[in-house]
């Protein structure tokens, strides 16, 4: 059986690694994900307020499952998107197709992919970028 001593090398690649998107994105903080629905969902679990949320329609199969399973009321908006979309009446950025410079935006939660066809793509994988320090106290937890 590993000990928690046998993980250390990795959970610092992880911690390096999160530190570089920080850096990268203007983020103060990032909290990787093991894809960019779980990102969302996560974010929701700890933002939500109960309201119903309007997205586009034209999202991942994902984020409707998602609404599904945490029970949330959502419309969904013939509206077109390319990099990003908010969640409406919410903070939430799903910022599936936008990674660069500088990127984040103060006050928001934006979850990034880093899946197939995505901007970087490391084949799976997510973060949330936030400036809340007890948002990343609690994603950091949940992950």
């Amino acid at each position: 059986m590993k000990s928690l001593a046998d993980y250390s090398d990795a959970f610092l690649v992880i911690k390096d690694f999160e530190s570089a998107l920080s850096k990268f994105t203007g983020a103060p903080y990032c909290i990787t994900t093991d894809c960019c629905t779980h990102a969302i969902e996560i974010a929701l679990r700890l933002t939500h307020n109960g309201s119903p949320i309007k997205f586009p329609a034209r999202t991942y199969l994902s984020v409707l499952m998602t609404m599904h399973k945490l029970g949330i009321s959502y419309e969904l908006e013939d509206t077109a998107w390319r990099e990003s979309y908010q969640f409406e009446n919410t903070q939430i950025w799903d910022c599936a197709r936008l990674f660069k410079a500088n990127m984040y935006q103060a006050g928001t939660i934006q979850c990034v992919s880093f899946g197939r066809t995505k901007p970087l793509q490391i084949s799976r994988g997510g973060c949330i970028l936030t400036d809340d320090p007890e948002l990343y106290q609690q994603a950091s937890r949940r992950r």
